[in-house]
């Protein structure tokens, strides 16, 4: 069960029906970019090239306590309101290029999973958002404002934005890998509370949390 495998000091303060659906979509997002390791594709994405034996070690149990995170390892532009501003107008989104991280079916799955939670958390809990997603107010009520048939839509083009979080810094995804693959306590804390400490960081750098 991914819930065996949260770590107590980060995850004890956070809502478990919460925690759940977040590891689901983090380890999803994990097993995808390891499969694209294994295949050894010429033009894999940046951090799966940067990192592709880093990739290969990650197995089911790494997998699981990497994914048991109190926040979402992927990007979906939730900090970034203007990627949603094309939902308000009739501008139509461009379909991903091929080199996109989740432009398989695997990927669009994944990407679908995100927007749904994204958008039941926007509607309910803005403040959960915030923490687990990286969501501002101004992209909540975008995304809160949307029908899920748009969200269906934005699933299946797979937008190139939507990628791993930290995907420039693949030193932080060095860490966090080594951590789940160790499979020491510690080291899994400290790897999990410094991204915590880069999405405040993240947010302070936007200027204001809803710019």
């Amino acid at each position: 069960m991914l819930e065996d495998f949260h770590p107590a000091p980060l995850s004890g303060a956070w809502d478990s029906a919460l925690l759940g659906p977040v590891a689901e979509i983090n380890e999803q997002m994990l097993e995808c970019l390891r499969l694209m390791a294994a295949d050894d594709a010429p033009d894999a994405p940046r951090l799966v090239t940067l990192l592709r034996e880093d990739w290969r070690r990650l197995d089911l149990t790494a997998q699981r306590r990497l994914a048991a995170c109190p926040y979402l390892l992927l990007d979906a532009g939730f900090a970034q309101p203007r990627r949603w501003d094309w939902m308000a107008s009739a501008a139509v989104m461009e379909a991903t290029p091929r080199c996109a991280y989740f432009a398989g079916s695997s990927g669009i799955a994944l990407v679908r999973r995100t927007l749904v939670l994204a958008w039941h958390l926007a509607r309910s809990n803005r403040v959960t958002a915030r923490v687990i997603l990286g969501m501002n107010t101004r992209s909540a009520e975008r995304i809160a404002a949307c029908r899920l048939t748009e969200l269906e839509a934005l699933a299946e083009l797979s937008p190139g934005w939507i990628t791993p979080r930290w995907e420039q810094q693949p030193n932080v995804w060095r860490q966090l890998i080594g951590a789940g693959c160790r499979g020491q306590a510690l080291l899994l804390r400290q790897a999990q509370l410094r991204g915590l400490q880069l999405l405040a960081r993240a947010s302070v750098a936007a200027g204001t949390p809803d710019s």
